[in-house]
């Protein structure tokens, strides 16, 4: 406001994104299932349809003040973002004065084969969020913003109550020293080469899905037609037959397994998850 007016006030998000439950966070994701029960919401965020770059750049005007995007969508269906589309985000911005913020929170800390998914894309945000793997399961976040953005952060003026503890600290300190390595990162990488070659296999036996998408280990199966909004029935079938999925959203079933996991726990995991798909297809046609 110092530098561009008071009216500069607007946020762009998108549609289908999820950005936490605090009524700030709640509001930014597109999501009305999530929102519905909070009010009054917080005025001045516009949603646009998520890898569209004409929606987007129809909200984003010297009125904005920032644009924030998952560069995958997680709960919103495992959509990776195109570069298309990040990049011409990053251009918006720069063109409007506009701070480009990548929540990172189920992208981050090597999810995708890279140490950030903004990595792959060449783009880079003036803010990310970041948290979950961060910890390895201990509870810990961050924001982590470039030089310019970190300078107008005098100190106290992002502080929390649990901000900085020093065991969360020196935790998510482990946790990058023993991700951030390229035999780490290539292992995702391989990993998700394993899970995609299975899961095709599995879908050309049973023709459950229409696209298998992701990055690294964060990766969707994407129900056709004759099976959509199943995705929590298949996933119960899983839970059955031993082996736990997840869904995101009613259409899309999604694997987001522990960055080092084996080959064997790999090859166990998907005969189970085909055993479940083969009951779920045999009952639905029985």
């Amino acid at each position: 406001h110092d530098r561009y007016g008071s009216h500069k006030s607007g946020i762009v998000a998108f549609k289908n994104a999820f950005h936490g439950r605090t009524l700030f966070t709640v509001s930014a994701g597109g999501q009305p299932a999530y929102s519905q029960d909070f009010a009054p919401l917080p005025a001045d965020i516009r949603h646009a349809a998520y890898n569209d770059i004409n929606s987007a750049s129809a909200l984003i005007d010297d009125s904005t003040c920032a644009v924030i995007v998952e560069p995958i969508q997680g709960e919103g269906g495992v959509v990776p973002a195109s570069n298309a589309f990040l990049q011409g985000l990053r251009e918006l911005c720069n063109r409007h004065n506009a701070l480009l913020i990548f929540d990172e929170v189920q992208t981050g800390v090597g999810r995708t084969g890279e140490l950030y998914a903004y990595m792959h894309y060449g783009v880079t945000p003036d803010l990310l969020t970041t948290a979950k793997a961060l910890g390895g399961g201990f509870p810990v976040g961050a924001l982590l913003a470039t030089e310019e953005c970190a300078r107008v952060m005098t100190v106290g003026t992002h502080g929390t109550t649990y901000g900085g503890n020093p065991l969360a600290s020196a935790v998510a300190g482990k946790v990058l020293e023993l991700i951030n390595t390229p035999e780490m990162l290539n292992g995702v990488k391989q990993r998700h080469d394993w899970f995609v070659e299975r899961l095709n296999t599995i879908n050309h036996r049973y023709g459950l899905f229409s696209e298998v998408r992701g990055l690294g280990l964060l990766i969707g199966c994407v129900l056709n037609a004759d099976y959509a909004g199943q995705a929590k029935q298949i996933s119960q079938e899983a839970a059955k037959a031993g082996v736990m999925v997840l869904i995101a959203g009613g259409n899309v079933v999604r694997f987001a397994p522990a960055l080092n996991v084996s080959e064997e726990e790999v090859t166990t995991g998907l005969d189970r998850f085909a055993a479940a798909c083969e009951h779920f297809v045999s009952r639905g046609s029985s």
